[in-house]
């Protein structure tokens, strides 16, 4: 049982991704209207998720950026209609603290920052509303993450990365137990360095839940060629799941939710 935030949550758990985006590389566009975001929402639920990542800008190598108004205007209707008929833990996928504030307002619970929290009003956030934050390793700005790719043996530098992260965030107040470290497959890193992340995984347990996000990702197509992407983000999943793994970000819920099941199953 994972104990984050006010919140307590089964281990592992399945965080089902609503992108409420035009351009998002895997299913960008799917679900913009508020109706149709909300129901989608709903159905992973019933398939099993524990929790709901939200995203309304796409980070995806050559994405447009998005003004702080059109991010929310995307944004909080569709976590306002979640609320409405669940308590399920939702996750906002923002970099702007502005939106982030608004999210938490309306009744987000989790901070999902790519950018790692560069803006450090994110941290702030976080500790006035007392809400959890997942850190993910972006080892430059998102911005241009995806023109070059990080030089040398990643687990070090991602491990020294989160030390620094997670020190700041207790300087603001944030327990450790509340800062979910995400290795950041497929930011900036070469497809070498996704693979050895994956296999390296146990080293990333430091004392904080770990949150893996490789669904649908290219990696994949390296790892288990000739696999769908949706049967290899099941397979790469229970990988990381049996190397310690506490949350996986994925878009298929439902199939995951089963994997798991049957996972548990054989221990």
């Amino acid at each position: 049982m994972l104990d984050i935030g006010k919140k307590h949550i089964g281990s592992p758990a399945v965080m089902g991704i609503l992108n409420i985006t035009p351009d998002s590389f895997s299913d960008g566009g799917s679900h913009r209207n508020v109706t149709d975001a909300v129901a989608h929402a709903m159905r992973m639920i019933d398939d099993g998720a524990s929790i709901i990542d939200i995203g309304a800008e796409s980070t995806r190598p050559g994405f447009l950026p998005v003004s702080e108004k059109e991010e929310m205007d995307r944004l909080l209707p569709v976590i306002r209609g979640i609320r409405e008929v669940s308590d399920i833990t939702i996750s906002v996928d923002t970099r702007k603290s502005a939106v982030a504030y608004e999210a938490v307002s309306a009744g987000a619970d989790i901070l999902n920052d790519v950018n790692s929290f560069r803006d450090e009003r994110m941290f702030e956030c976080a500790s006035e509303f007392d809400v959890p934050i997942i850190l993910m390793h972006c080892p430059t700005d998102v911005g241009v993450v995806h023109q070059n790719d990080m030089v040398g043996d990643p687990m070090p530098q991602i491990i020294s990365f989160f030390e620094e992260k997670i020190s700041i965030g207790e300087s603001y107040g944030i327990k450790r137990k509340d800062m979910i470290l995400d290795p950041g497959v497929g930011f900036g890193k070469t497809m070498e360095q996704n693979v050895r992340i994956l296999d390296e995984l146990g080293s990333l347990k430091i004392g904080n839940p770990l949150l893996i996000a490789v669904s649908r990702k290219r990696v994949l197509s390296y790892l288990y060629p000739d696999t769908d992407r949706d049967e290899s983000t099941i397979l790469a999943n229970l990988d990381a799941i049996s190397k310690g793994a506490d949350i996986v970000r994925v878009h298929d819920t439902k199939r995951m939710v089963d994997a798991i099941k049957g996972y548990r199953h054989k221990q």
